[in-house]
C-alpha cells in the first residue's frame, strides 16, 4: 500500500478508536444514572449487529489478511466490547428495562429476520452467506433505531449522551472509510459487501435518532 494511503488508513483507524471510546464511554456513564429514551432492545440488537459485522470482517481478514483488514477487525472488536458494557450498565441498574416499544422492536426484528431467512431459502443461499448476514445486520441495527428515534421523540432522550450521537456518526463514517480502503486493497468481495450494507443502514437510521434527539 502506498505511504499516503497507509497514513490515511491509519488515521481512520485512530479516529475510529477515539470515537469508540468517547461514544461508548459517555453512554456507559450516562446509563449508570438514567436510561430515559433508551431501549434495552436497541442495545441488545446493536450488540447482535456488531457481532455479525465482526464475524464478517474476521472472515474477510482470514481470506486476505492485511494491515487495513486487521484494523477493521479491531475497530469492530472494540465497539462490540463497549456496547456490551453499555448493555451491562443498563441491566445493572435494573429500572424500566422493558416497555411497549421494546416489544415492538422485538416484533419488528423478529419479522425482519424471518423474512431474511425466507429470502435466503428462496435464493438457495446458506444462512452463513455474507449477504444473508447483511440482511440480518440491517434488521438488528436499522429497525431498532427506528423505534429508538420514536421513543426519544415521545418521551425524551435524557438517557442518550450527546457525545454518543456525535461520535456515533463519526464512527460509522470512519468504519465505512475503513471498509472502502479494505475494498480498494483486497477487492469487493461478499464479506465486505455485507459489512458495508449493514453500516449504510446504521448511518441512515442514526440520522433519524439524532434528529429526534435534537427536536425533543
Amino acid at each position: 500500500m502506498p505511504i499516503t494511503k497507509k497514513l490515511t488508513a491509519d488515521a481512520l483507524f485512530a479516529v475510529q478508536i477515539g470515537c469508540t471510546i468517547i461514544s461508548g464511554g459517555s453512554e456507559f456513564l450516562r446509563l449508570l444514572t438514567t436510561s430515559q429514551g433508551v431501549n434495552l432492545s436497541w442495545l441488545a440488537s446493536w450488540l447482535a449487529f456488531l457481532s455479525i459485522n465482526l464475524t464478517l470482517t474476521i472472515r474477510a481478514h482470514l481470506k486476505q489478511p492485511s494491515r487495513v483488514t486487521l484494523q477493521t477487525v479491531m475497530s469492530y472488536g472494540l465497539w462490540t466490547t463497549m456496547i456490551a458494557a453499555c448493555l451491562g450498565a443498563m441491566l445493572w441498574r435494573g429500572t424500566d428495562l422493558w416497555d411497549a416499544k421494546d416489544t415492538l422492536t422485538a416484533i419488528l426484528v423478529g419479522s425482519g429476520v424471518m423474512l431474511t431467512g425466507l429470502w435466503a431459502w428462496w435464493r438457495r443461499l446458506k444462512i452463513s452467506d455474507p449477504l444473508v448476514n447483511a440482511g440480518f445486520a440491517v434488521c438488528f441495527i436499522g429497525l431498532p433505531q427506528l423505534t429508538l428515534a420514536y421513543k426519544i421523540f415521545t418521551v425524551g432522550g435524557e438517557g442518550m449522551a450527546g457525545l454518543m450521537l456525535l461520535a456515533g456518526h463519526i464512527g460509522i463514517l470512519t468504519r465505512l472509510g475503513q471498509l472502502w480502503f479494505a475494498i480498494r486493497e483486497a477487492g469487493w468481495e461478499r464479506d465486505r459487501q455485507g459489512a458495508a450494507l449493514g453500516e449504510l443502514a446504521n448511518e441512515g437510521t442514526w440520522v433519524l435518532v439524532t434528529l429526534a434527539w435534537l427536536g425533543n
